[in-house]
């Protein structure tokens, strides 16, 4: 993340909305959430991905996928609307990722609500989501 003033995570927004030292502009609201990992080491991480035509405006062409991984976390709150996962059209819309500007976290999306403290967090833009070690 940059951390030029006004251009990294702010309080209030969180990663909802920030610029990456390279300049590109990451804007969940615009992105489509394609899901998460909770990790043995107690490491969380969230997919995001631009299409091909919102990609461009943000200066992510060549890399449209977010990924924001925290580390030692602990989950507060984890409610999932089994009824929205059939809507396939809303599914990915993000609604809110914020941050207390201490440990904690909360993120909503179509189908999700989570809070959770974490002790850090690292943001990479990638060319395609990993593939699940075999």
């Amino acid at each position: 993340m940059s951390i030029e003033p006004g251009r990294g995570i702010r309080e209030g927004v969180g990663p909802y909305e920030y610029f990456t030292p390279d300049g590109a502009h990451v804007y969940l609201h615009d992105a489509d959430f394609l899901g998460l990992v909770w990790l043995p080491d107690a490491n969380l991480r969230f997919y995001f991905s631009y299409d091909a035509e919102t990609a461009p405006l943000y200066g992510a062409a060549d890399s449209p996928v977010i990924e924001l991984t925290f580390s030692r976390v602990e989950v507060h709150t984890w409610e999932t609307d089994m009824d929205a996962l059939s809507d396939m059209e809303h599914q990915g819309q993000v609604s809110a990722f914020s941050w207390d500007t201490g440990d904690g976290f909360d993120v909503t999306t179509y189908t999700l609500h989570m809070s959770f403290s974490a002790a850090g967090m690292e943001a990479r833009l990638l060319t395609a989501v990993p593939s699940a070690p075999a």
